[in-house]
């Protein structure tokens, strides 16, 4: 080994190198290649046979780009066709729905009025048909928007009628030719209990056209004994229909299942045809395809000929279905003006993409060739760059490592200290500053020679026992152990061994050689988290980790084990909230992140680029620009809490430094196995919070439940005794309910309840709650109360019940509420006089007409 000077007063080793003069080895970029003949080319590097070159990568990469955004286009038309359809299609579902109710009770009222007019009859319409036309006119007169009344026999002869002929044969319908239409209908009405509606009839002498409208009064027996008729204009039972706020094309109808058009609108009069022939189409598919169900959608030709959109729903008791529909051109055209302006942005950020990416294509390619050029004459400090940093070093260390070859050839001690993952260094003792390193030293640590040189000892190295290096004190010789950060964020250790020297000039310089002891310590490491690991892993299988006895968190202990395992500094458990990240649980070392703590949407643990199940293994994050600088954070796991089919949320890992190219294989089973513990703990502790929801909470209404009331005014009498305040109890009851679920349904009532409840709520007292007590029962808790101030507040929340509409099938209802009042008398009372007493005081307020509140003390 040669020696020199390179500043005053270093001494710098140098290497003899066969063929040249000696050189610095602070560069290798100035080591000369070894000499070969001045007219011999190089010889080409071999191309693999079959292997695609750049070029043909990149566009297969950007022809694949392309497909790739065609196809998730036209998922994305196909996704918006779908919602716009559903969403008219639930729209014209919930029409339906509305105009089966309004039908249903216009039928139902001409019934219960035709029974009542067969009451009033009795005998009078077979025996006496002059007084039967008397009552027959008076019922006209009562029911004005009704056509005329009429009673015929079973064997289809004229009875009484408003407008029967006053001499003369009286006509049969079941006879006559004038009535061939209505004989279908006649004979369905006599088989037929209750209301018969018939198809669409045009007057013979008005030449308007109405609904038939048959009732069949029978004996005892079930015998026919006549039938009861009327009608209802086409056009009147229309008028509501015309006000509706209907779209363009749009139409409403009633239909028979066995097929006959009772009515729609707008085609009335206009087209008499579809009334005088059975309908054919989708709807009558839909029909035959459903079964009993209730309610159902159609898509396709219609009775118009159009090609429609709609749904329909069933009277209850009759054998009729209201129908809404829309053109299919207008879903279309509402689809297509959704989705028109974001399909022309998006085909215009492709055409400027495949041009800029053309573009960049060509110019890679012209750059490629042209380094491919140099690398066979010249250095790799004076190659050109290719634009992409990655290939720019691969083709320098590429240049170096034939130079280096070259190199070991006449080089041999340098040969030895290559093989033994060995290089030496120069640095000064006061201050720790590098002054001339090997090739091998500069390749170890993954840098170039000429970064190296210069640099603080310090600023690059930490030792295994937190000493500094570089400090003025340190010993003459001796050996350490260090380590570094490789360019890829590996751990590089180094064992040392320096010796001292004194210069001409007095200046203390430590020569040293490093041997590369990376794997064997890494090794160690990994044993010891290995070690931590497998006592999780204990944990996990033995079940340890689901309930702590010892009063903490299970999550968080197993966040924190799970973090020093795979050698991290932050592990974090993340729930939706909102569009916000809320973190449930935190474990960091550094106190960065706290639990309880939210990130915004546009956070980079939030905003970085995501795999499409939730997934991301970031080894380095500062290949994300998005990432860097974010709360020091150098590599970041994140791992969906999927189980089930159902994701909770997600679990972040983060550490300080980056892990190289990828996780270790092992790190990653490791990791998702966490995930997977946490996932089934927190679906188990969330199944465990829904059944507790669910046993103490009314469905219906959301308000407590009887059995939690229950407890909570046990939890109120033992507070009481223990010193807490007394309570009163109300217990409320809806008037006259049974008459609203009697006339509108059960649907209706139950809306009245659920619209009852959140005025009650409103309207507890301060510190007092509402419970569902049973049926239309409500009982109201209010603490600190005694009669008397309970009374009077009852009173005010009666009164704001008896103001307030309650909306049933677009009408409104005044309910009103009987209260009974109850109160704890003292420490030695029962919450059951308690209920006692209200219930009492409640049976009272019925008894008193209702729409009061009583206290019986």
């Amino acid at each position: 080994m040669g020696s020199g000077v390179v500043e005053s007063g270093f001494f710098i080793p140098k290497f003899p190198v066969c063929g040249a003069p000696d050189t610095d080895m602070d560069d290798p970029a100035t080591l000369p290649l070894t000499p070969v003949a001045r007219n011999r080319k190089p010889k080409p590097d071999p191309v693999r046979s079959g292997a695609p070159t750049l070029a043909q990568l990149g566009w297969r990469l950007l022809v694949g780009g392309v497909v790739l955004f065609a196809l998730l286009i036209g998922l994305w038309l196909w996704t918006s066709w779908t919602s716009v359809r559903q969403a008219n299609a639930q729209r014209a579902l919930l029409t339906a729905s509305l105009l089966a109710v309004n039908a249903e009770t216009i039928f139902q009222r001409v019934q219960d009025d035709l029974m009542h007019l067969g009451d009033t009859l009795g005998d009078t319409a077979q025996d006496h048909p002059e007084q039967a036309v008397a009552v027959l006119k008076a019922f006209q007169a009562r029911h004005a928007w009704l056509g005329g009344a009429s009673v015929w026999a079973p064997d289809g002869g004229l009875l009484a009628g408003t407008l029967m002929r006053s001499q003369g044969a009286q006509p049969n319908m079941l006879r006559d030719a004038p009535y061939a239409s209505f004989r279908e209908d006649f004979q369905l009405a006599l088989r037929t209990r209750g209301l018969s509606v018939g198809r669409p009839q045009e007057g013979r002498l008005l030449r308007q056209w109405f609904i038939p409208l048959r009732y069949v009064v029978r004996a005892a027996d079930g015998r026919p004994l006549y039938v009861l008729q009327t009608s209802i204009l086409l056009n009147r039972q229309q008028e509501l229909w015309r006000g509706l706020p209907l779209k363009a094309g749009t139409a409403v109808g009633l239909l028979r299942t066995d097929g006959w058009l009772i009515s729609r609108y707008p085609d009335t009069i206009a087209n008499p045809q579809i009334y005088r022939e059975r309908a054919r189409g989708a709807l009558i598919d839909a029909l035959a395809a459903s079964g009993n169900a209730s309610s159902g959608f159609y898509f396709g030709k219609t009775v118009d000929g159009q090609q429609r959109d709609g749904a329909w729903a069933r009277l209850e008791g009759l054998p009729i279905v209201a129908f809404l529909s829309l053109p299919h051109s207008e879903v279309v055209a509402e689809w297509w003006r959704q989705v028109r302006g974001p399909l022309l942005g998006l085909c215009t950020v492709l055409v400027v993409l495949l041009a800029a990416s053309i573009t960049l294509i060509r110019g890679f390619v012209t750059r490629m060739v042209g380094l491919r050029k140099q690398m066979n004459h010249r250095r790799a400090e004076e190659l050109s760059s290719s634009g992409v940093a990655e290939i720019d070093a691969l083709l320098r260390q590429l240049v170096r490592s034939r130079e280096q070859i070259r190199h070991l050839a006449c080089n041999r001690e340098r040969a030895l200290l290559e093989a033994a993952q060995a290089g030496t260094y120069t640095r000064t003792a006061h201050d720790g500053v590098l002054v001339a390193v090997d090739a091998s030293f500069a390749r170890m640590l993954g840098r170039p020679a000429r970064r190296l040189i210069g640099r603080e000892w310090d600023e690059l190295f930490k030792t295994a026992g937190g000493v500094p290096i570089g400090e003025a004190k340190a010993l003459d010789s001796g050996r350490r152990l260090v380590w570094t950060r490789g360019p890829n964020g590996e751990t590089i250790w180094l064992s040392l061994a320096e010796h001292a020297e004194i210069t001409r000039e007095g200046h203390k310089i430590l020569h040293g050689l490093a041997i590369d002891v990376s794997e064997r310590e890494n090794l160690l490491r990994a044993v010891e988290r290995q070690s931590r690991r497998l006592h999780t892993l204990w944990e996990l299988a033995a079940g340890s980790g689901t309930e702590d006895h010892d009063g903490g968190d299970s999550i968080e202990r197993m966040l924190a084990q799970g973090r020093d395992a795979l050698g991290l500094q932050a592990a974090i458990i993340c729930l939706r909230l909102g569009d916000d990240c809320f973190m449930a649980y935190a474990q960091d070392i550094h106190g960065r992140f706290q639990r309880g703590q939210t990130l915004a949407p546009n956070h980079p643990l939030c905003a970085c680029e995501n795999h499409e199940d939730g997934t991301l293994w970031i080894a380095d994050a500062s290949r994300y620009p998005g990432l860097v600088g974010a709360a020091g954070i150098g590599c970041v796991i994140r791992l969906p809490l999927t189980l089930s089919h159902q994701t909770m949320g997600c679990l972040l890992l983060l550490g300080d430094v980056p892990q190289g190219d990828d996780f270790d294989p092992v790190d990653r089973q490791y990791a998702e196995l966490l995930a997977a513990w946490f996932a089934r703990v927190l679906h188990d502790r969330s199944q465990r919070d829904t059944l507790l929801s669910q046993a103490y909470t009314d469905g219906l209404t959301g308000l407590l439940n009887r059995r939690a009331a229950q407890l909570r005014m046990d939890e109120a009498l033992q507070q009481m005794r223990r010193g807490g305040p007394s309570f009163s109890v109300a217990l409320c009851d809806l008037d006259h309910f049974k008459q609203v679920n009697d006339e509108y349904g059960h649907a209706a009532g139950d809306s009245v309840l659920r619209q009852m409840a959140s005025t009650l709520r409103q309207g507890v007292p301060r510190n007092g709650w509402v419970a569902r007590w049973g049926g239309e029962e409500f009982l109201i808790m209010m603490p600190g109360f005694d009669t008397a101030t309970a009374a009077a507040a009852m009173d005010v929340l009666r009164q704001r019940v008896s103001q307030r509409a309650f909306l049933v099938s677009e009408r409104s209802l005044h309910i009103t509420l009987s209260i009974g009042i109850g109160t704890l008398q003292g420490p030695q009372d029962e919450t059951v006089r308690v209920l006692t007493e209200a219930d009492d005081s409640l049976y009272e307020a019925k008894g008193q007409g209702r729409n009061r509140v009583i206290a019986m003390r």
